[in-house]
C-alpha cells in the first residue's frame, strides 16, 4: 500500500484552487478517486463546472449557499453552520476512506477566520487513512499545521 501525504498550498496569490484541481485531475489519470470540498463560496465556477464531466470519479461538494441577509451577523451565523456541516461531511469521507485524494479547498481560511478550530482540523487529519492524499488550501498557514503536513507550498505574487 502506497502512503499518502498531507499537502498544503497557501498564500495571498491566486492559483491555490487551480493547483488542487490539477492534482485531482492528475490522480484521475492514475485511476484514483477524488473528492473535493469547497469550504468557502467561490465565484469562479469556470474551473469547477468542468469537473462535472469527471463525475463520479471526481466529486465536488459545496456547503456555503448564496444568501441575502439584512445583517452581517445573520450571514455569519449561517456560514458557521454550513462550514460545520462541511467539516462533518469531511469527517465522514475520512471515516469511509471513499477516495484516494481528498481536496479541502479553503479550509485554512475557515480556521483563520474562526469558523473552525485548528484542533478540529488536526482531529480530521488524524483520521486520514494512510493511503489517502489530503490537499488543503487557504490564504495563510495555520499555526500547528507545519508540523502535521508532509509538504507545504506557499503561493505568492512576485509582480
Amino acid at each position: 500500500m502506497k502512503n499518502g501525504q498531507i499537502v498544503v498550498y497557501y498564500g495571498e496569490g491566486r492559483g491555490k484552487t487551480s493547483v488542487a484541481i490539477g492534482r485531482g485531475i492528475r490522480a484521475l489519470g492514475e485511476e484514483l478517486r477524488v473528492v473535493m470540498i469547497q469550504f468557502l463560496e467561490y465565484r469562479n465556477n469556470k474551473e469547477t463546472d468542468l469537473l462535472k464531466h469527471f463525475e463520479p470519479e471526481f466529486r465536488l461538494f459545496r456547503f456555503e449557499k448564496e444568501r441575502e441577509f439584512d445583517t452581517v451577523d445573520d450571514a455569519a451565523k449561517e456560514v458557521a453552520i454550513e462550514l460545520k456541516n462541511a467539516l462533518y461531511f469531511a469527517n465522514k469521507i475520512m471515516d469511509t476512506g471513499e477516495c484516494e485524494v481528498f481536496l479541502l479547498d479553503g479550509i485554512l481560511e475557515c480556521v483563520n477566520k474562526g469558523y473552525l478550530t485548528m484542533d478540529a482540523l488536526a482531529e480530521l487529519l488524524k483520521k486520514r487513512p494512510l493511503s489517502m492524499n489530503v490537499i488543503l488550501t487557504g490564504d495563510s498557514l495555520t499555526e500547528g499545521l507545519l508540523e502535521i503536513a508532509d509538504a507545504v507550498y506557499e503561493i505568492r505574487v512576485e509582480k
